[in-house]
């Protein structure tokens, strides 16, 4: 009887109330032209597995190209979740532990010893933001190197190390574990620890374990200077590609910051795949809701390991940024639905309200 009732909710949730392509592209024509954007898209994955999409404005403003569902855009920081759940099976499969210090994989290296807390942080600590590390993004140390290489080569390109080391700090920001703050640094050095301890590249295994067995055939690795088969993205109305396709910052340093090209559609299907238990374990995923530091005065929600979790475990979700684009994906767990909404321009745009509202209209609350 339990069984028939979750069924029968899961159909009225999947075809009763759900939207078609024409009401989803009207509700994000007119969030676009509220928020002053060239081009926005989404896509809604119902609890079935129905799935809606709609893009609409423009992909290209100079060529009067339009967006569609498709076409490749930087996701930012969403590709974190993606590192997060890699972590967890490599947990899973006996190759690391959440309680391995961290040096135990990059203790050898002169780098790693210079940062604070390297002898104390643990591989879950660099999950959940709680290691205590800096980070680089709008460090004076940072944007000086990066405009002087732009100069120099039209494009600024930097290993994983480099970044760490503009990250780096006298002192922590508070001992590891204690204590949350975000930092693109602590993804970085848990890239390294990734292929310390499988022996493979990153990027190799994420195809082989999650892209790959997920069909996600949309989303690829951020791996090359020039990214191709991708719109412009803008900002303050001025694309952030130069004639020759590259960046200011060669999307390639994102790496395990981020570090893939995609598209909502890929973004709901690998969110609801994680939430059904088709990437990690339950176990596993009760770990990545779990985990993380909870401030006493919080906000409403908290950093798991790889996602944000709001305090009464309604959604998981995660955004990103890269210079000229924006994306945010959640899944909200009580009716299984997962959404996705990317544009090609950053600044001040709020992804956040926009994924609220798109979930009331696609159950006509």
């Amino acid at each position: 009887m339990i069984r028939w009732l979750a069924l029968l909710a899961v159909f009225l949730t999947s075809s009763t109330f759900a939207l078609d392509e024409a009401e989803l592209a009207e509700f994000l024509e007119a969030e676009r032209i509220e928020m002053k954007m060239p081009g926005l898209r989404a896509a809604v994955r119902y609890a079935g597995g129905r799935l809606v999409r709609a893009a609409v404005g423009l992909g290209n403003v100079e060529a009067g190209t339009p967006l569609d569902n498709d076409v490749g855009m930087p996701g930012g920081s969403t590709g974190k979740t993606f590192v997060a759940a890699l972590t967890m099976q490599l947990v899973e499969d006996g190759h690391l532990a959440l309680d391995d210090p961290v040096s135990k994989w990059l203790g050898e290296h002169d780098w790693y010893r210079r940062l604070p807390n390297a002898d104390t942080m643990q591989v879950g600590h660099l999950l959940s933001h709680s290691s205590g590390l800096g980070d680089y993004p709008g460090t004076p140390r940072f944007l000086l190197s990066m405009t002087g290489r732009v100069l120099r080569h039209g494009s600024a390109s930097y290993t994983p190390e480099e970044l760490i080391r503009f990250g780096k700090r006298r002192k922590a920001y508070f001992p590891a574990g204690e204590g949350y703050r975000y930092s693109d640094v602590g993804y970085l050095v848990l890239g390294r620890v990734i292929e310390a301890a499988t022996g493979d590249t990153y990027y190799d295994l994420l195809q082989e374990r999650i892209l790959d067995p997920l069909n996600l055939d949309q989303a690829r690795p951020q791996d090359q200077s020039v990214l191709t088969g991708i719109v412009p993205g803008y900002t303050g109305g001025a694309s952030t590609l130069r004639k020759d396709g590259r960046m200011k910052l060669d999307p390639s340093s994102e790496w395990t910051g981020g570090g893939l090209v995609t598209t909502p559609t890929m973004l709901v299907e690998f969110y609801a795949a994680l939430a059904e238990g088709r990437v990690v374990s339950e176990a596993s995923l009760e770990k990545m809701l779990n985990a993380g530091w909870r401030e006493p005065e919080s906000s409403g929600f908290y950093y798991g390991f790889g996602m944000f979790v709001a305090d009464d475990r309604s959604w998981f979700s995660h955004g990103g940024l890269w210079s000229g684009y924006r994306t945010h994906v959640a899944h909200v767990l009580d009716s299984g639905t997962t959404l996705a909404v990317q544009t090609n321009r950053d600044g001040r745009v709020d992804l956040v309200g926009l994924i609220r509202r798109l979930d009331e209209v696609a159950h006509r609350r």
